[in-house]
């Protein structure tokens, strides 16, 4: 074998290399995003840690709303005794119940998810490993091989970054979820806290619940947004390999290339928006 074959070799090894990468970033990506919580008996174990030291955040609270009640009015009557009593015991109730209502929560959006179909194809990279070797093959002289290693090796580097930025932020969005879920039930201790006339709630709650929500939906878009990376980009890139036969070698290879890595540089920008997306639709920012 010549060392032009043998160079030849090395570009489409690495090519597909990447390429078939970027595929298997996406999965994970994929299968991270629509997999249970797995991990949700020790999740369950720090919640029920933090429950004494929520009661004692509940006393303080309560000692609070009773000083702001008492600061706006001459004569504290039943009625805000009975309002705090109220918050005090659906406190509790939150407390206990959080973890569950969470988890709910999850598996509504992973409903969701389960069901954002798209005819598409996310095997982008085995797409173009198809015709990769005919179209490499095709190139003689060791001056285009050379071209062509100098252009792709950026190229491909690029396209299973961008895979691998994807599957970190899905890795990401589910570390959140189970935090969220551990310290559940420290913001929902903060509940009693009201408008200073023994009514009303804490906002940290609420806070706390809108952000929840928000990364489920988190979620539900980024599988929105793969899904549509895949059927946009296959729709392209089979247009692309059909003109590859009117092109130079080299240059059908680079154009696949530079095609894949635009998808991908949209795909991980989309992705990268979705959380803010979701908290500004929540009103969670």
């Amino acid at each position: 074998m010549s060392a032009l074959d043998d160079l030849r070799n090395m570009v489409l090894a690495m090519i597909k290399n990447a390429l078939l990468g970027f595929d298997d970033m996406l999965v994970n990506a994929d299968n991270v995003l629509t997999s249970g919580l797995d991990a949700w008996g020790p999740v369950t174990g720090v919640s029920n840690a933090l429950v004494p030291f929520c009661m004692i955040i509940i006393g303080i609270t309560l000692l609070i709303e009773l000083a702001q009640v008492a600061a706006k009015v001459d004569i504290i009557r039943w009625e805000h005794g009975l309002k705090i009593c109220v918050k005090v015991a659906l406190t509790r109730v939150f407390i206990d119940i959080a973890p569950t209502f969470l988890e709910a929560c999850y598996m509504q959006a992973n409903q969701w998810i389960g069901n954002v179909t798209f005819t598409g194809n996310n095997n982008l990279g085995a797409l173009v490993n198809n015709d990769m070797d005919t179209l490499v093959n095709a190139i003689t002289g060791l001056w285009s091989i050379l071209g062509l290693l100098i252009t792709t090796l950026i190229l491909v580097l690029a396209i299973k970054a961008c895979g691998l930025i994807v599957a970190v932020i899905a890795f990401g969005r589910m570390f959140e979820m189970y935090v969220y879920l551990a310290i559940s039930p420290l913001p929902c201790a903060f509940f009693p806290l009201g408008s200073g006339d023994g009514g009303g709630f804490s906002r940290i709650t609420a806070k706390f619940l809108r952000g929840f929500a928000a990364v489920a939906l988190q979620g539900v878009m980024m599988i929105v947004c793969i899904r549509i990376f895949g059927l946009v980009m296959s729709t392209e890139i089979t247009r692309q390999i059909s003109l590859a036969s009117t092109l130079n070698g080299a240059v059908a290879v680079s154009e696949l290339c530079y095609t894949l890595l635009l998808g991908g540089v949209v795909l991980v920008m989309s992705v990268v928006k979705c959380g803010s997306w979701a908290k500004s639709i929540l009103d969670a920012m």
